[in-house]
């Protein structure tokens, strides 16, 4: 069977919060990603990294106002409409959808109003399917000294990639295991929708406390600052993309706790670059020399299709070990980026490597290598250029 076989929903003429509720149980069942729903286009679903036709009929705009306020709340309505767009969580749960009693299945979902095909101001739902079970990290074909120095006592790992390159899942997997096999880590994180949800009866220290942006504390930042005075050893941050925010986060790294964050970077060597130059000028310096102190892991993800209509994980990562750190710090800031990246190279160990490596093996086709390297690296390395 097609891994990527999807039957389209029929939901009889009539979008009713209920068939859309069962839709999305069907989605899920199917082990869609995420589920894309426009005034005016078809319902779409991304499975595997590809794009599939999920609905037999288009949605019209005008179904979409009442489905809003009925599934989530008629003030989403008003954020649309007024161009600040929305985030919001959906949670399902009930035997009438299949869903076992005491289970729920999850989803984060993001509205905008955009001009899609032939309707201004349509509608635009993204909804992201955030799964039930904590990922396995020791499930997920993690480099074993990546996977060793994902734990360090104090310091920051930095896990970036673009969107949807599975760094929230490896997040949730790095804490799911510290929670598993780790009792005196204490677990807290910030995050915007909160997403994975944490804890359990496994969980053997104190339960994880996960706050929401904007209903349980206001910013990131002042996340971390509340964090300094709540004693954890793991700190969460579900996304550094402010000055405010990578301060308070080099300065949890400098004090004694293990912080994790996320960033929208696609190599080792540009995430340094974008940390340190979030500063004004003035201060790139002085904070490059605590963000090295604060350092432990760099790692970058994408997810690559695979020709058997799957995806597999690809990692580039930098493990600043103390003689490392000590290396770059003998070194002006502005020299760090390139120095990473020759490292990287000589290694054999960046994106563009492994991906390679994919290739050969037959795993991956000429296209997905091309379409994350470049035409001109693939040249080089078939050796089409001299």
């Amino acid at each position: 069977m097609d891994a990527c076989a999807f039957e389209p929903f029929d939901f009889q003429g009539d979008l009713t919060p209920l068939a859309f509720r069962r839709f999305l149980k069907h989605c899920c069942d199917a082990g869609a990603s995420d589920v894309l729903v426009q005034g005016g286009d078809y319902i779409w679903i991304e499975l595997h990294g590809r794009q599939l036709r999920a609905s037999r009929h288009t949605i019209k705009q005008g179904q979409l106002s009442a489905l809003i306020s009925a599934i989530w709340q008629a003030e989403v309505e008003s954020h649309i409409r007024g161009g600040t767009g929305a985030d919001r969580s959906l949670e399902l749960s009930g035997e009438e959808l299949g869903i076992e009693r005491g289970k729920t299945i999850r989803f984060r979902c993001n509205f905008v109003q955009a001009r899609v095909a032939r309707i201004d101001e349509a509608y635009s739902i993204t909804m992201r399917i955030i799964p039930s079970q904590l990922p396995d990290i020791d499930r997920m074909e993690i480099e074993p000294d990546l996977l060793e120095a994902f734990y360090p006592g104090m310091g920051l790992v930095l896990i970036c990639g673009p969107t949807g390159s599975g760094k929230t899942t490896l997040q949730a997997g790095v804490y799911a295991k510290a929670g598993s096999t780790m009792p005196d880590r204490k677990v807290i994180t910030y995050e915007d929708p909160v997403e994975f949800v944490l804890g359990g009866p496994h969980w053997k220290g104190p339960q994880p406390a996960q706050s929401q942006i904007r209903r349980d504390i206001k910013t990131f930042a002042d996340g971390l600052r509340n964090a300094m005075r709540r004693k954890p050893s793991i700190i969460g941050i579900g996304e550094a993309r402010d000055l405010e925010t990578v301060d308070a986060m080099i300065e949890a790294g400098l004090t004694g706790h293990l912080t994790y964050a996320t960033l929208h970077t696609e190599s080792v060597a540009e995430t340094i670059n974008r940390v340190i130059q979030v500063y004004p000028p003035a201060q790139q310096s002085a904070v490059a020399s605590r963000l090295m102190g604060a350092l432990r892991v760099i790692v970058v993800q994408r997810l690559l299709k695979t020709v058997d209509g799957k995806r597999k994980a690809v990692r580039e990562y930098v493990i600043f070990d103390r003689e490392l750190r000590n290396q770059l710090q003998s070194e002006n800031f502005e020299r760090w980026a390139p120095m990473l990246r020759q490292q990287l190279e000589r290694q054999s160990a960046t994106l563009d490597d492994k991906a390679w490596h994919l290739f050969e093996r037959r795993q991956i086709s000429r296209e997905e290598f091309i379409e994350l390297s470049g035409i001109r690296a693939f040249r080089t390395r078939s050796g089409e250029m001299s």
